[in-house]
């Protein structure tokens, strides 16, 4: 009997949830679905064969949610409805505005707004309690004298897979950053790579020839007297063909591997070095590679390899602390966000003397007088610092005492809760930037040797600085406290939603400007030793030498 393979891609949003869920998940949904009399879950065969173990019976859970859903949407015609449609359908009926298309939104709008605080702001171990709360809350409000009887058991249902959803993406995209991390990019190429290996076999550098379509986009130059990742061009010549490039005096384009820096100082003390010629992203024997003395000179000594790829460790901080001061620069630009003051200055001026000396200070001209110039932008993006948390604490402070009877109407109340709520959201941007700024400048600083006690000191002052400000912090909890507390009096669903929209739209900024100060902290100042990810850089070769260079 022939059996056609089933499309994954196809299995309906809420049987894909449930499968990948566990007992203690599905529990809340299987008690909704027992406890209502318009589900049949209780009287199914296989809830009474297999309860609790409920991942044994999902496709059953998922068959009752979707017949809610029929039932609540008075869909007559026997098909499935979608669960996206269900979402927004619930908006609908709990007078939430939906977002068309931004399934994600919805979701968090409807989790948001029912919870007594901002999900991500709880504890792993109590969100299930908060969300059941949540979905009980959600359930009175889907009653309605003229709605369809289901939609209370249907509403508690979604709530629980919304939050199943989020809670399986997360762990999605940790999985997908780790293995991203982990994993050795391959260059597109339709020559050989010269591969440098221990004896044991191990690569500790792979070196291929490569087309470059957009040659001028993000390219560095490399100074003649450079004596990094210019260890490298004796090698070159026995890469498959850059010898033809160099007798015509054309321009060629290579990308250069390096292993993590703990796997090349394990595999650099396994012996000798040799060099084979392999296909691009396979082992594939592909011939013997043509290196003589003059040729391995460059990898004499094991120290040689981790050399290399301390140069290409170094050309990837540069390539990150100028994107981000790029970044930074650009955001100030936008006046909405930085008023022409003094804050805007000193930001502009630190961000500028940083982008001056970032390629200097990376590539190991490290003068007394850059580091006191630094320590002077410290003082100053310090007082910035001060300042902003000042006008935070008295806006907070002008939104606690902001009264609901003090307004005719309540549309001039809602006004100026988002007027409060804008000014707020200025000032966290401002302070971003700022908390940025000064982890750049901690970056430029970690490439000074010694000062070891002030490194330390500043990196653990930008670390517990950012650390207030994340939704887990106790100025985001308290902010999105009083937050909820006056929109209380606000009637309409949808003001409310709206408002709590912007917070979480504000939140997750902060959380992911945060992420990127922590990455910079983080890796920054790293010795290659203990790096723990491969790196790729492309190289631009004239005349055999490696004159630019570019970080995949």
């Amino acid at each position: 009997m022939h059996h056609t393979p089933v499309n994954v891609a196809a299995i309906p949003v809420i049987y894909k949830i449930l499968s990948m869920s566990s007992d203690d998940q599905l529990a809340p949904l299987v008690d909704t679905l027992t406890q209502t009399p318009h589900s049949i879950l209780k009287i199914c065969r296989a809830y009474e064969r297999h309860t609790p173990n409920h991942s044994r019976y999902t496709d059953q859970i998922g068959d009752e949610i979707y017949r809610l859903g029929q039932k609540a949407l008075n869909i007559t015609d026997g098909s499935r409805p979608s669960y996206q449609h269900m979402i927004d359908a619930l908006c609908k009926q709990l007078g939430l505005p939906a977002q068309e298309g931004d399934l994600a939104d919805n979701e968090t709008a409807l989790l948001n707004i029912f919870t007594s605080q901002r999900l991500s702001s709880i504890t792993a171990d109590k969100q299930q309690a908060a969300v059941n709360k949540a979905r009980q809350a959600a359930a009175e409000g889907a009653s309605s004298f003229f709605g369809a009887a289901e939609w209370p058991p249907l509403a508690a249902s979604l709530l629980q897979i919304a939050f199943l959803r989020l809670k399986h993406n997360e762990v999605t995209r940790a999985n997908k950053e780790s293995t991203e991390a982990s994993s050795t990019p391959a260059p597109v190429s339709n020559s050989d790579a010269l591969v440098i290996s221990n004896n044991s076999g191990t690569p500790v550098l792979t070196l291929a020839q490569i087309s470059v379509l957009d040659s001028d986009v993000g390219w560095r130059k490399v100074s003649k007297d450079d004596t990094g990742i210019s260890r490298l061009n004796p090698l070159l010549q026995a890469v498959p063909g850059v010898a033809t490039a160099v007798e015509v005096g054309a321009s060629n384009y290579m990308n250069v591997i390096v292993p993590a820096g703990t796997k090349l100082v394990e595999s650099v003390n396994h012996g000798g070095l040799i060099g084979t010629l392999r296909k691009i992203g396979t082992n594939e024997f592909a011939g013997a590679a043509k290196l003589d003395i003059g040729n391995l000179s460059a990898l004499a000594t094991s120290g040689a390899a981790l050399n290399i790829a301390s140069a290409v460790l170094a050309q990837k901080h540069l390539a990150d602390i100028s994107e981000k001061l790029s970044d930074i620069k650009e955001a100030i630009e936008d006046v909405a966000v930085f008023q022409k003051n003094e804050r805007r200055s000193v930001l502009t001026g630190s961000i500028r003397y940083f982008e001056q000396i970032a390629g200097s200070v990376l590539s190991g001209e490290l003068a007394d007088e850059v580091v006191h110039v630094i320590e002077m932008h410290e003082t100053k993006l310090l007082e910035v610092q001060e300042h902003l948390g000042i006008d935070i604490r008295n806006q907070t402070d002008a939104l606690k005492i902001l009264k609901d009877e003090e307004w005719v109407g309540q549309g001039k109340y809602i006004k100026a809760l988002d007027e409060k709520h804008a000014t707020l959201d200025k000032l966290y941007r401002e302070m971003l930037l700022c908390l940025r700024a000064r982890a750049c400048g901690w970056q430029l600083l970690s490439a000074f040797p010694g000062r070891e006690q002030r490194k330390e000191g500043r990196l653990k002052d930008i670390r517990a600085s950012v650390l207030a400000l994340l939704p887990q912090g106790e100025a985001a909890i308290a902010l999105d406290q009083l937050l909820r507390e006056k929109i209380k009096t606000v009637t309409s669903p949808a003001e409310r939603s709206k408002i709590l929209r912007n917070e979480n739209a504000l939140l997750n900024r902060i959380s992911t400007q945060s992420a990127i100060v922590f990455d910079g902290l983080e890796t920054s100042g790293r010795d290659i030793s203990t790096y723990d990810a491969p790196l790729s850089m492309d190289l631009k070769i004239e005349d055999g030498i490696i004159v630019a260079t570019r970080m995949r």
